[in-house]
């Protein structure tokens, strides 16, 4: 049984007005080098998640820009939570992806959701 009820929140930038695939691709990259990150500090949880087939609810919010997703990071970092900052690299998909390293999501968690509320409770769901 799992310890407590972790989620993931991962928040994609909306100036980059990625489309729901590339958003969809952008997030997973991030919540997945989360967990690897949440795994290599707690390597105890691996078989919980394997075994119960979840390692977590995640939830996908936006970000006005970069600003904002370095500011998430930072937070997230400094109370000690996993989290993961994710840079796109050689694909294109005009304007905003031209092939150069462009930074779209951060993903913070597993953790507790009390835990990240100081710095996702500004941010909105991505409907």
């Amino acid at each position: 049984m799992p310890e407590e009820k972790l989620y993931t929140y991962v928040i994609v930038r909306d100036d980059l007005e990625m489309p729901a695939g590339k958003l969809a691709s952008q997030a997973s990259h991030a919540s997945r080098l989360s967990l690897l990150h949440f795994i290599r500090d707690n390597p105890h949880r691996l078989a919980e998640f394997i075994d119960s087939n979840v390692a977590g609810s995640m939830v996908v919010l936006r970000a006005k820009n970069l600003a904002a997703l370095e500011k998430a990071h930072l937070q997230a970092t400094n109370a000690g939570l996993p989290t993961a900052m994710f840079t796109d690299s050689g694909h294109v998909l005009l304007p905003h992806f031209d092939g150069s390293p462009v930074t779209t999501a951060v993903a913070i968690g597993p953790a507790r959701r009390e835990d990240m509320r100081p710095m996702t409770k500004k941010f909105q769901v991505v409907k």
